[in-house]
């Protein structure tokens, strides 16, 4: 991968485990970083889904190497949250990550820019 094509700032999202004024638990969405990254879409396709169509684009994202992204996580790009699918070491090398996404249909519980 050209270093040189990673020209788009995604943040990446995870659920964090945080404390109340009850000292009680609760999972909360919060930026985990934000990086350049080569984001581009890869394939498109539409489906019935309770007799609605739906479309579905699905996204290609290539960061440099980050331990601990996971498929639980979620992206944001340009005001949008993405859905990670899955997150591939390329050639297992921990230089690369090359994540396949799907745009974000579902709510998505508080995002906090805090973090």
């Amino acid at each position: 991968m050209d270093i040189g094509r990673m020209n788009k700032r995604i943040s990446v999202y995870g659920y964090v485990d945080e404390m109340n004024e009850l000292k009680q638990s609760r999972k909360v969405l919060k930026k985990i970083k934000t990086v350049w990254a080569s984001f581009n879409p890869v394939r498109g396709r539409e489906y019935y889904d309770a007799q609605k169509l739906r479309g579905e684009v699905t996204y290609k994202c290539y960061i440099r190497y980050m331990p601990g992204i996971t498929a639980d996580m979620y992206l944001r790009y340009k005001n949008v949250t993405y859905n990670i699918t899955s997150v591939i070491n390329v050639n297992n090398e921990d230089k690369m990550l090359e994540i396949y996404c799907v745009e974000n249909v579902k709510k998505v519980r508080q995002v906090n820019d805090d973090g």
